[in-house]
């Protein structure tokens, strides 16, 4: 039953979603029969304006029935916020995939002009004959290299060396340049630096890389988090929409019931059977319920708006109406505390994010006790020379191994003052160590004192359903016994309009605890981190990696890229159980 048929409950019953402006007229005309005032209230609640001048249609109200998996689709996506983790999570993995690159090798090319003039000494004057040395040199470089997991650097490099001077042997070669006989000089080799103490071995070269996965991982529990509060969000509000809709329908009946009293107690004054203080107290009575119905109908309107606001739908002036057409399931048998606290600890998103930032800690304490270490390296070289009178002949040299050299030593550095800054920084990797532990057992001892809260709030929810349901039963039979005691002159309108009051709240308290009962279980299901499990759509960290990526790939996440992956959360979604089918108990 939709909102428009509670709102003709008593009345008549419209065929059509949408209200025309002859329908709205014919409505009020039938309704004028029972009172305009409380039709007039009615419509302008539902944004339907008092009738226009002749010739001005008015807007359509259009009913837009909702259930809650339609719902939660649609908010999935639409979202904004779920967006920004997907974004973020990608984030986190360009990261991780950046930090890998610190062993990708590199090409390295150089080139220097060299032009010198000076004047020799007395020594070089006699050995060369020569009082100026003048010089111009080309020298170009050439190599790769690269970062090895064991912390050494590997450089693999050739050097060609063009020496033009005027000491040069003319006789060395036929090249004339500037009146210089030119020659060229090679050297190929290889060269290693290889750290022993400091920054030696995997667990410095790599400690970056592990706090970029570590951190990967923390933003994917986030991404699962914010999905989480999304949907449980979602369908709180949806909840929320429904009790607020039921009150209308409470107030409804009880206005119906107002005005029934108010017409009678007329009739009988007319008769001369009764007095105009019974129509005075069912007056009041009808005032009074119009005005609970006026604050329902506003109520009702808020959660509306919350339900507009989710799926990122403005509100200004929009005629359309949403209903809440699923109603509270039955009761999921819960799990014992302590497996409940035990599936909260492997999966909720918020326990796991900081067990891995505890993690991080322990690699940046690891990492800034390697930096206290004293710096020892060992550097090895062997390489080739070349001399000719051109790059090939030279080069000819490098080839048949005919000038070899090599080289072998070690460098220490020690810092005079024992390293204040690393020094530092390791206590300061300590204390963060320590802060992220005890963040670590505060976040546990949350969880699970709100596993206990969840669990009572439950069982609670479930009682007291059941125990409204009796006073409903009994408020009910009491309110046609007095209606029937009033009918014959035994009670008066007052004792009618009190027990139907007692009958809205017991009606009330029933709702109310249904969904509390909701909102509980989804509290029970957010903190355990089963919650997108329920409901099908807790997608492995490997697959949101490798979906995400794919986007990517495609041009970028754009808005038609990002629709891809929600539409396949919304199909995974539409696959989970019905509403109301007991989910499959956890494995102790």
């Amino acid at each position: 039953m939709t909102l428009f048929d509670w709102v003709c409950y008593s009345y008549r019953t419209l065929k059509a979603t949408v209200v025309t402006e002859s329908g709205y007229s014919n409505y009020l005309a039938a309704r004028a029969k029972h009172g305009a005032g409380i039709a007039i209230l009615l419509f302008v609640s539902f944004g339907i304006s008092s009738p226009r001048a002749a010739g001005a249609p008015a807007p359509a109200v259009t009913t837009n029935a909702l259930s809650l998996r339609d719902f939660v689709q649609l908010v999935i996506q639409r979202n904004e916020s779920l967006h920004a983790r997907v974004l973020e999570y990608e984030i986190s993995q360009k990261r991780y995939r950046g930090e890998q690159g610190i062993f990708e090798p590199e090409l390295t090319l150089g080139y220097d002009r060299v032009e010198n003039e000076r004047e020799n000494t007395a020594e070089q004057r006699r050995s060369s004959g020569v009082r100026v040395f003048t010089e111009e040199n080309n020298i170009y470089n050439a190599g790769i290299e690269a970062l090895v997991p064991s912390g050494a650097k590997v450089r693999l490099g050739y050097t060609l060396r063009d020496l033009r001077n005027n000491l040069q042997d003319p006789t060395l070669g036929t090249i004339v340049t500037n009146g210089y006989r030119g020659e060229f000089q090679t050297f190929a080799g290889i060269s290693l630096t290889q750290p022993v103490l400091k920054n030696a071995w995997l667990s410095a070269t790599k400690a970056s890389i592990r706090v970029a996965a570590l951190a990967s991982d923390v933003a994917f529990q986030e991404y699962r988090r914010q999905m989480m509060l999304v949907i449980s969000t979602a369908e709180a509000s949806y909840w929320n929409l429904y009790m607020a809709q039921e009150q209308v329908r409470f107030f409804l009946e009880s206005v119906r019931l107002a005005e029934t009293l108010v017409t009678d107690n007329r009739a009988r004054v007319d008769a001369g059977k009764g007095s105009d203080l019974e129509v005075l107290e069912a007056r009041a009575g009808l005032a009074l319920r119009k005005s609970k119905l006026a604050e329902a109908e506003q109520k009702y309107y808020e959660n509306v708006n919350q339900l507009r606001t989710l799926l990122a739908i403005s509100a200004g002036g929009s005629t359309e109406v949403l209903v809440a057409i699923d109603q509270p399931g039955v009761a999921v048998q819960t799990v014992p505390f302590f497996q409940s606290g035990q599936l909260a600890l492997e999966k909720n998103p918020d326990y796991l994010g900081q067990l891995k930032k505890m993690k991080q800690e322990d690699i940046r304490v690891a990492y800034a006790k390697n930096q206290r270490l004293p710096q020892l390296d060992l550097k090895a070289s062997y390489g080739l020379n070349g001399l000719g009178p051109d790059a090939g002949s030279s080069f000819e040299d490098v080839q048949n191994a005919g000038y070899p050299s090599w080289s072998l030593g070690a460098e220490l550095r020690i810092p005079l003052t024992g390293g204040i800054k690393v020094r530092s920084e390791l206590e300061a990797a300590k204390l963060r160590k320590q802060q992220a532990l005890v963040t670590l057992k505060d976040t546990e001892t949350q969880v699970l004192n709100a596993i206990e809260t969840a669990l009572r709030k439950v069982a609670s929810a479930q009682q007291s359903t059941a125990n409204y349901r009796e006073v409903v039963d009994f408020s009910s039979r009491l309110l046609e016994t007095e209606r029937a005691r009033l009918d014959a002159g035994k009670v008066t309108s007052r004792r009618v309009l009190e027990v139907d009051a007692g009958v809205f709240e017991a009606k009330n308290s029933v709702l109310e605890a249904q969904v509390q009962y909701e909102r509980a279980h989804l509290e029970l299901e957010l903190v355990q981190g089963t919650l997108l499990e329920s409901r099908n759509i807790d997608l492995p960290q490997k697959e949101v990696r490798d979906r995400t990526a794919a986007l990517l790939k495609q041009h970028g996440i754009s808005e038609e890229h990002y629709q891809r992956f929600t539409q396949d959360l919304q199909q995974r979604y539409d696959k989970r159980p019905a509403a109301g089918t007991p989910a499959p108990s956890p494995k102790p």
